[in-house]
């Protein structure tokens, strides 16, 4: 592998994607009521092992615990860079998770 590819990563702040995957993994693991969109979204989840189809409902594994965590890690970083880039004058949007609107640090 040339260092081209090795280090060729896209740096990029959370999607919009993985920001549903949090709301919905977060729901399941307070047992609120989904979105009935969701539904194939929760089956994938069942079957990469992150959720667990129970009798008494769906529960999260260690594995969607871990997901929960990693996305909830990747959300705050975004933020603090977009603290860092204000301070050099360089707006960046980021996932406010309040309202579900992007918020613009400058």
């Amino acid at each position: 592998m040339n260092d081209a590819v090795r280090y060729g990563i896209q740096v990029t702040t959370v999607t919009q994607q993985e920001i549903d995957l949090l709301e919905c993994l977060i729901r399941i693991d307070q047992r609120d009521a989904l979105d009935k969109r969701a539904a194939s979204l929760c089956s994938r989840l069942v079957d990469a092992g992150l959720v667990d189809d129970t009798e008494r409902g769906l529960r999260l594994t260690a594995a969607g615990i871990a997901r929960c965590h990693s996305l909830q890690h990747h959300m705050a970083s975004d933020r603090e860079a977009a603290k860092v880039l204000a301070a050099r004058g360089i707006a960046l949007a980021v996932a406010s998770g309040d309202d579900g609107q992007d918020d613009y640090a400058t």
